[in-house]
């Protein structure tokens, strides 16, 4: 039996939590993984699996991580998290989606100035990873009140 797998990119705080949650519902009623997947921007390709590569991750990013893991080991559940490098994040997504073997991928893309480049771009993302068998999921799935699983707490004397 195939585990699914569940990518969810680190965007805005906010939004990445929401993914969390949602990302760790699914995989508790599916018996599948979260991988965390934290994009780091490259000035330069030839920076690409470089230390240089590594110059825009930051302790805020670092700690953001720690705040994350702690919300998925709450959960109970098999995850992951990765930092990669990329210097285009459409293709970046694409790739990092490919190598953790992703079924769902929750990610965002920056917004654009230019007029509905923003949703192109989207739906380009969409098509490639649908050419994976995986799915994009924008925006984390409205779900009933009574159906939401929050995390089970331990509590220790």
């Amino acid at each position: 039996m195939n585990t699914q797998t569940i990518m969810v990119q680190v965007a805005d705080h906010e939004w990445t939590l929401e993914a969390v949650h949602s990302a760790c519902i699914l995989a508790r009623r599916t018996g599948g993984e979260v991988v965390l997947v934290k994009m780091v921007p490259v000035q330069h390709p030839s920076w690409l699996g470089t230390e240089l590569g590594y110059m825009h991750f930051t302790e805020q990013d670092r700690q953001a991580l720690r705040d994350y893991e702690l919300t998925l080991e709450d959960y109970g559940i098999q995850y992951s998290i990765r930092v990669m490098q990329y210097a285009a994040l459409n293709d970046a997504l694409v790739q990092a989606a490919e190598s953790v073997g992703a079924q769902i991928v929750f990610a965002q893309l920056p917004n654009s100035v230019i007029p509905h480049w923003h949703k192109v771009q989207m739906a380009l993302l969409r098509r490639r990873l649908a050419h994976q068998q995986c799915r994009l999921l924008e925006q984390a799935p409205m779900m009933p009140e009574a159906s939401v699983e929050e995390p089970e707490t331990v509590c220790q004397p």
